[in-house]
This record gives C-alpha cells, structure tokens and sequence, in this order.
C-alpha cells in the first residue's frame, strides 16, 4: 500500500503536512501503508529509535534525522514486578523526541523547501521540535501559554527557536500557532494533530518488547494528555500481536490528574470530578479538548484498558517516592506512578508485572516544586 493520510473520522484524504487537519470535517488524520512486524528486521546495530526503522513509514526511512532518541533504560523499581522506562533520558528530557525525530524526518521528505515550522506547546513538545529543527538549521518558532513553565521556556529559546507567549487557553495557543504559520508560509506541526507524530511514539513499544525478552508485562501506566505516546503504544502492540511476536498487548492505563481529566470523563461517560485545585501542578497535562480524545477512547475500548485519576496529594507524594528511587521525573510523569503507588500493596504481593512509563525529566519543573515543597 501506498503511503497515505486519511481522516480519522470520515476517511477523506488529507495531504501530508500541507493540511493539518481533515478539510472536511475537522477530524485529526491517521497513516496507513503497509505496516509488517518482523524480529529479524530490526537494525541490531543501531542503538536508537531506528533500529526499528523498517516498521516506520516509507517516508521515514531515508535523510533520517536523530539525536540519538530511543533505547531509552528499563529499570526494575521498588519491586521486582515493577518496571520503569525511563523516557526522560531521551535528548530534549522528554518522550516527545520520538516523535518530533520521526515527524521532521517525514517532513523533509515529503515536502520541499519548507521555510519554517510553528508549534503549540505546553513545553516539551515544543522543546523537542525546536531542539530537532535546530539540529537541521529549520527556521521554528514554538507558541507557549502564560503558564509555561520557566525551565521549558528557557529550554526552547536554547535551541534558538522563536518562543511565542500567547494569553488564553491552550486551543487558543494552537488557534494562533495555525495562524501564524499561514501568515509565514511555514508548516503548522502541532504534535496533538500531527499523524507522523503519533508514528515515532510507536517505537517505544518496540523496545518495552524488545526490552523484556517479548515477555511483555500485564500491565503498563503512562500520563496522558494529547495522548501520542497512548496512541503509538497501542498501535505498536498491535502490529507486534498480529506478526505473532508477543501474545497480546498489556493492559494499558492512561492516568490523568483529577484537575484535568478529558480522557477520564470521556471513557468512563461521567461527569468531572470535583477537583482539588484550579491549576494543576502537572502542567505538561494542560489540554481540555485532546483532538485525539475520541480515538483515544476508541482504542483504549478495543485494548480493554482504563483510565484512572490522581490527586494532587498523590502526585506530589508519588513524585517523592520516585526520588527516593533513584528516578527524578517531573510531576506530570509523577502522575502514572501516583495510580501505582495506590496499588503497591497489592502489586507487590502479586506475582504480575507492572511497568511505569516516566515520560519527563524532574529538572524542567524546578519552578513548580519550589511552590508546593
């Protein structure tokens, strides 16, 4: 099959970066080509995410561009049956690099003399794109809300993007991001609508499989708000289950904060919860509307997974714990620990295994721990 883009929702074609989003009704877009898992295609020597690069789209596999992202540590935790992937060690401190290596690969071969490229972000998205565009010398300029936190803004100023400060809600950060992309003449990339995004995120079920010998384990948590790396794991499980390399895919458990909750609201088909602050401090969880949100639901309904909620109480103490062992994450990944941490007596008498998926380094939230500690 030919690579395509087509409409999550109603299956029109969308052309690659040139629309960022389904012409006709809105809808975020999705990839299809020929997708084949095989064990014996992986590039053994190669020790990043493109090892993997034959499961990637055609036009990621050429003029690749990389800083190194993936084969990111596994490490056991508090309990042997509890695992850990440490996707902050990735180059910009987040899991976001995988995408933002994929997507910008996708980029430079599908669309010629592209001038520069607009981003929203909460932070990390935008500190990766901007850290990727660098590495090429692509013209990028990252749109951030008033609560961007200082360490991420810094962060993408580092890079030498242009940093966009823009007073409103995060669908208003977007709303301008678009704007000013068309008034440049540059590619709108938002991750949160990006396809090839979503492409790189799969890579990082790959190596979960790799990883654990193609024993996967029976449960993995991760924080979700655009849900890329919800998306990609699924997807990458997937095509693992159907080359018969692993025998089904694990129970996957989104954990959002009880500020924030849009998955959780959605898949569960209730109200919000009362929450327990106005602002959360996992703020790389800031998105209220996801594009994604209903094919979110719609895969993690096809997994059988769930979606559960923590408080703030709960982030800060799981991001503690976290310290003690060893792993300095910030809050928003914090927050897929604090949903284990309220099993860990029974997951520690267990004999299943539980893997934590640690999507953002501790040092971008500086700033915000200062507030709560």
């Amino acid at each position: 099959m030919v690579e395509e883009v087509v409409c999550y929702s109603c299956g029109e074609a969308v052309k690659p970066f040139v629309e960022w989003r389904c012409i006709r009704c809105g809808s975020p877009a999705v990839l299809r080509y020929d997708r084949e898992f095989a064990v014996s295609k992986i590039k053994r020597d190669v020790h990043s995410m493109w090892r993997y690069v034959e499961f990637l789209p055609p036009s990621m596999r050429k003029r690749i561009i990389s800083l190194g992202e993936g084969d990111t540590p596994l490490i056991k935790a508090s309990t042997p049956n509890i695992l850990m992937k440490l996707e902050y060690v990735n180059p910009s401190g987040s899991f976001k690099d995988r995408g933002s290596a994929g997507m910008l690969t996708s980029l430079r071969n599908t669309v010629e003399d592209v001038k520069g490229v607009c981003e929203d972000s909460s932070g990390n998205a935008g500190a990766s794109v901007a850290a990727y565009c660098a590495s090429i010398g692509l013209p990028c300029v990252i749109f951030g809300g008033e609560s961007m936190v200082y360490e991420k803004a810094l962060q993408v100023r580092t890079y030498g993007a242009e940093l966009e400060v823009v007073k409103g809600s995060r669908e208003e950060v977007a709303a301008t991001a678009v704007r000013e992309a068309e008034r440049r003449g540059y590619i709108y990339v938002g991750h949160a609508w990006n396809p090839y995004f979503l492409e790189g995120m799969k890579t990082t079920a790959y190596e979960i499989a790799e990883q654990t010998g193609w024993n996967l384990p029976e449960e993995i948590y991760l924080p979700v708000s655009a849900g890329t790396l919800l998306i990609g794991l699924i997807n990458g499980f997937a095509e693992m289950v159907e080359a018969g390399v692993v025998e089904k895919t694990p129970k996957i458990v989104a954990v959002q904060p009880q500020a924030n909750p849009p998955l959780y609201t959605a898949y569960k088909k209730t109200s919000p919860p009362e929450a327990d602050v106005g602002k959360s401090v996992a703020d790389a969880l800031s998105l209220r509307n996801p594009p994604r949100l209903r094919q979110m639901v719609d895969m993690l309904r096809a997994v059988k997974g769930d979606v559960e909620i923590v408080s703030e109480d709960e982030i800060l103490k799981a991001h503690k714990q976290l310290g003690w062992l060893g792993v300095h994450a910030e809050p928003s990944s914090a927050v897929a620990y604090a949903a284990v941490r309220r099993k860990l007596d029974d997951i520690v008498a267990s004999d299943i295994d539980v893997l934590v998926i640690v999507t953002g380094m501790g040092l971008k939230s500086t700033e915000i721990l200062k507030l709560v500690q």
